[in-house]
């Protein structure tokens, strides 16, 4: 759900040195938008192979409780991955209209 937020916002908030970079998939063809995103790739890439590995003693997906609300149930496992599922088709909705129009996710509503 992250990620369809951050699709929808990207034309509001610009980083520095990011202000020229276009919003949307166009953002990946532009200069130095490229380099921020293989920054973030490696990083990610380097997060997930490195730090956030799979402790084999625990079922997939199961990364404990660090915050320690206790929400690890069957019942919260579902509503989690059912809002995961929802997040994803989000993001690919907002990606299949982006292409054809070519307009990111704020400029389809208008503003």
């Amino acid at each position: 759900m992250m990620a369809a937020l951050g699709a929808v916002k990207q034309p509001c908030v610009k980083f520095l040195g990011f202000e020229d970079v276009p919003s949307g998939l166009g953002a990946v063809t532009a200069a130095p938008g490229t380099y921020g995103f293989a920054a973030l790739f490696l990083v990610s890439g380097l997060l997930e192979l490195a730090i956030w590995t799979q402790d084999d003693k625990k079922e997939p997906g199961n990364f404990g409780d660090p915050a320690g609300l206790n929400m690890y149930n069957p019942e919260m496992r579902q509503k989690e991955i059912d809002s995961r599922r929802m997040g994803m088709f989000s993001v690919i909705g907002i990606i299949g209209s982006e292409v054809p129009t070519g307009k990111d996710g704020m400029n389809q509503l208008g503003f």
